[in-house]
């Protein structure tokens, strides 16, 4: 199940560039994002671990990108955490993967939500301007988000012509992954994170959908709160390892 959802996630936020070695996934966007930029240990492995986590070290130092790690409970080899921490890599964070069943929840019909099939400048940008993202790298966020290759929804909450709510969900097959739902701070604990996660819902079901997953930090109590209440339950666990950078 972890191996099947890791593969999913991965898709539907893709890295820039990807290499597969010995079992281990390297993935590299310039930076942006945990997710796009760290070493997956998803399958089986042969090589000396130390010997590969200095092969990873290597090219994530070419690319001047800090290497790190993304752990789960199938991580091979299955004591590559402890060898991590022993070299000096740190918990950066740890995420909560929830799941939901769609097939036994009905969802209400989103009303006021605009609902977008293809990437747009414009609400990219939104996107950008309301998690504090650096303007300078949106064209990683677009080349992240155009490399994903199934079907995806963009949805967004206006008031008064201005945005103050955004989300991402995109399809695979009978998933439906949730990512990055943000609310312009001057309008959070409304509801509008729920708005915009039940749109994403209601249009994965909709398309097919009969699972729907997200991944949330586990020191989020607000976003853990809102999930819980809808209904999605903690389906594993994952970290990421990094070196101190000072």
């Amino acid at each position: 199940m972890i191996r099947q959802f890791e593969e999913i996630s991965g898709n539907a936020w893709p890295a820039l560039q990807t290499m597969h070695y010995d079992g281990w996934i390297l993935r590299f966007a310039g930076g942006v994002t945990k997710r796009s930029n760290s070493v997956n240990l998803l399958y089986p492995s042969t090589i000396n671990p130390d010997e590969k986590i200095d092969f990873c070290e290597s090219l994530y130092h070419f690319r001047q990108i800090p290497p790190c790690f993304k752990i789960t409970s199938i991580a091979d080899p299955p004591d590559i955490d402890d060898r991590l921490a022993g070299k000096g890599y740190l918990i950066l964070s740890t995420i909560s993967f929830q799941t939901i069943d769609l097939v036994k929840n009905d969802l209400k019909e989103p009303e006021g939500i605009h609902i977008e099939l293809d990437l747009s400048p414009a609400w990219l940008d939104e996107f950008i301007r309301m998690n504090a993202f650096d303007p300078k790298r949106k064209p990683v966020y677009t080349g992240i988000m155009n490399q994903a290759l199934t079907p995806k929804c963009l949805v967004s909450i206006r008031r008064k012509q201005k945005t103050i709510g955004v989300g991402l969900g995109v399809l695979e097959g009978k998933y439906i992954g949730i990512f990055d739902i943000v609310v312009d701070p001057n309008h959070r604990n409304s509801g509008l994170g729920n708005e915009l996660v039940n749109a994403i819902l209601f249009w994965g079901k909709n398309a097919g959908a009969e699972t729907a997953y997200l991944q949330v930090l586990t020191n989020n109590q607000p976003a853990l709160n809102l999930y819980r209440k809808m209904g999605f339950c903690e389906s594993y666990q994952y970290w990421y390892r990094m070196k101190n950078q000072t």
